[in-house]
């Protein structure tokens, strides 16, 4: 199995990294299939872990994030829950837009001690898997020690260039 968050979150060499990065990729190939296009384009695209690249999310500011239950029905009583969130690029030059479409599960801890400034922190490092019910599973570490676990449909992600 792939250890990408734990190199990611930590200083490793180069080769490390690399190393890291290449056993991801060799994760994602079998179970592509079984992905979302666009999640797995995502996971897999050479910008997501370049960190010269402005679309990167790496060191990307939080802007927001909403949760929503879209509903439908007579009596709006078929819900289901979707999460949406911008950031602002780490080159401060566009948007990261990410959105999940029907949200299975989801758990947004944040660090405790959260300085008055800091906000969540950089976005450190994120992965895309593929959960145990055959569904988008992206973990997102930021730089304040706030771990996001989203269980969803897809992910669906937009550059927006200011």
């Amino acid at each position: 199995m792939h250890n990408l968050l734990s190199v990611l979150s930590k200083r490793n060499t180069p080769e490390q990294v690399e190393k890291a990065l290449s056993e991801y990729a060799k994760y994602l190939l079998p179970v592509r299939h079984n992905l979302p296009l666009s999640a797995y384009e995502f996971a897999s695209a050479p910008w997501h872990y370049d960190h010269t690249d402005h679309r990167c999310p790496h060191d990307s500011w939080l802007e927001s994030v909403t949760i929503s239950e879209p509903a439908s029905g007579a009596h709006l009583e078929f819900r289901h829950i979707e999460i949406s969130m911008r950031l602002f690029g780490a080159f401060h030059d566009g948007y990261l837009e990410l959105s999940y479409p029907s949200v299975q599960s989801y758990s947004l801890s944040g660090a405790s001690g959260i300085s008055d400034n800091a906000g969540h922190g950089d976005w450190l490092v994120d992965e895309i898997r593929l959960s145990d019910r055959n569904l988008v599973h992206h973990e997102i570490l930021f730089g304040n020690g706030s771990r996001w676990l989203i269980e969803s449909m897809d992910v669906k992600v937009s550059w927006v260039h200011l």
